[in-house]
């Protein structure tokens, strides 16, 4: 059997189609589009437009190789606890709930964590809950994503913050024809 947590290491893989969050500082106006992690807010400039071409990564927890933790699970963590039900975490991922129990038994097996407490069935009908382990994991998985996110756009900038396909895009024609003109 694996070794809990100790064992665990950190895989970031790095693509090109993530996104990358903007100054740390920035006020919060809301998700922009595209798939997000739950429970995690962008931050986004209002004074420069983000880059045309962003850097993204996915960070998850492997052992040997093997994924154990990552976004999907975090997802389901998250929305275990909107909800109070894997079931209804699982459906609104489109996921099986059969799936979603495999996933939050390995996470749980690797890990050496309890992260839900479930109920079955009854009057009051069953549903799950997070475990105090579960709250933590989560909590801590999302503080290091978004620092994740930070480092990854202060490394973007620095060494491609120069390049023509880290610029902003243009704006919209729209946009563009509403700006005010010089001598008119």
């Amino acid at each position: 059997m694996p070794a809990p947590c100790e064992a665990a290491m950190l895989c970031m893989m790095t693509s090109r189609s993530a996104e990358q969050p903007s100054d740390e500082r920035a006020p919060f106006i809301g998700k922009p589009e595209g798939r997000k992690h739950r429970g995690r807010g962008k931050r986004v400039s209002e004074i420069q437009p983000p880059p045309r071409i962003r850097a993204g990564h996915r960070v998850f927890f492997h052992e040997h190789g093997e994924p154990l933790f990552g976004p999907g699970t975090f997802d389901l963590l998250v929305l275990v606890d909107e909800t109070g039900s894997l079931h209804q975490a699982a459906k609104l991922m489109g996921m099986s709930y059969n799936k979603a129990c495999r996933a939050m038994r390995q996470a749980e097996e690797h890990l050496g964590l309890k992260l839900l407490a479930r109920r079955t069935g009854g009057l009051d009908g069953g549903g799950s809950v997070l475990t105090e382990d579960g709250h933590q994991l989560m909590e801590r998985f999302r503080l290091f994503l978004d620092e994740a996110d930070t480092d990854l756009a202060r490394l973007y900038q620095k060494y491609f913050g120069d390049a023509s396909f880290a610029q902003p895009a243009d704006p919209p024609a729209a946009e563009r024809d509403e700006a005010p003109r010089e001598g008119g």
